[in-house]
């Protein structure tokens, strides 16, 4: 399903500056036309805007991301099979230049076994300072598994980081009393359960809303997770009822006008689901990112004259495949002059390869 937009009246948003958005997406794990399974992957898009145009700049391997000490890839090596169970994944982040290591331990399948541990790791969100990771941890021929979140400093991916240093005191009693909360709603089914865990304040993390039912559709939510016996529901990952500052996530431009623009359109019966959708700085263009398997693509509709066009100025498919589906983890802009050095710099980039990760800890040979 396309999105069907009119010719809606917008208020006058648009700037004659140069601008860039570096989106970086999860891509999840996709079975190709030979039936082949690949494991999940991160892609990043620089999308460039100049006079009233939208290009395609550049379309990298992981998550690039601008720092002051120029850009540092982000990605998750993944061992074992693609996703049926057995295998294990670890995060890393390095100077895009460096031999990336992942930070864990391999333990290769026993023989003769068919009961492997599965350790998945998804990056959830990215920034110049911090890495959101949730992970999945299931025991070989078991029923339970266990979720959790976690963020990690860039540059130290070995130190969770309690969610008290980043967001103060406030950030803590919220998550507890969301905890509280997710565990009254399944009352019965974790009545006289044991095992039951409680609040941890280093298993939090960041998450495109999108990612969670329900959720409060701030761009950026924070989430928990509380874990039980399968017997007892299994636990679930929460929203935390908490406004993230964007000294942390980073700015969302001109989100009241957009919020105005969304009901508009619902009230002309004209919808936007399922996609995401968010301003440019300059307030000339819309960014749209489907996320079902008939209509993966990242599309641009541009702002003028107070309305929005009728059909995307650029469309970017994000999957070469049957589709699975993708989420949103990094939104990154540029402005004015850093517009044309990111697109230099990240040609450059796309234009070599990349060094192989390994297993920083462990065999990494295995």
């Amino acid at each position: 399903m396309l999105i069907a937009f009119a010719a809606l009246a917008l208020w006058p948003l648009q700037g004659s500056a140069q601008t860039a958005v570096l989106v970086g997406l999860h891509l999840k794990a996709w079975d190709d036309e030979n039936g082949t399974m690949h494991p999940s992957s991160y892609r990043t898009f620089l999308i460039t805007f100049r006079e009233g145009k939208a290009q395609l700049a550049a379309d990298l391997p992981d998550l690039i991301l601008p720092r002051k000490d120029g850009f540092w890839r982000v990605g998750n090596l993944h061992k074992g099979p693609p996703r049926e169970g057995g295998y294990q994944e670890f995060v890393y982040a390095a100077p895009v230049e460096s031999v990336p290591n992942a930070i864990g331990e391999y333990h290769p399948e026993a023989p003769n076994s068919n009961c492997s541990q599965t350790d998945e790791s998804t990056i959830e969100f990215v920034s110049p300072e911090l890495l959101s990771v949730s992970y999945v941890r299931a025991p070989g021929c078991s029923l339970e598994s266990e979720n959790q979140h976690a963020i990690y400093k860039i540059d130290d991916l070995e130190k969770t980081l309690d969610i008290t240093a980043v967001l103060g005191p406030a950030a803590w009693v919220a998550q507890k009393k969301s905890d509280a909360l997710a565990k009254a709603r399944v009352a019965e089914e974790l009545r006289g359960c044991h095992g039951v865990s409680a609040p941890d304040s280093t298993n939090w993390g960041i998450e495109r809303s999108s990612r969670l039912v329900n959720s409060s559709g701030k761009p950026w939510i924070l989430v928990s997770d509380y874990n039980a016996p399968h017997v007892c529901n299994g636990g679930d990952t929460y929203e935390v009822k908490f406004q993230i500052p964007e000294s942390v996530t980073g700015v969302s431009y001109h989100t009241s006008a957009l919020t105005s623009l969304l009901k508009s359109m619902a009230a002309k019966d004209i919808h936007v689901y399922p996609y995401d959708v968010l301003l440019s700085p300059t307030g000339d263009f819309l960014v749209a990112f489907g996320n079902f398997s008939f209509d993966e693509a990242i599309r641009i509709f541009e702002v003028r004259q107070q309305s929005l066009s009728l059909a995307p100025l650029l469309s970017v498919s994000t999957h070469t495949n049957l589709g699975w589906g993708f989420n949103v983890v990094m939104i990154q802009w540029a402005v004015g002059k850093h517009v044309a050095h990111w697109e230099s710099d990240l040609k450059r980039i796309a234009s070599s390869s990349l060094p192989e990760p390994v297993v920083a800890i462990g065999n990494p040979q295995e």
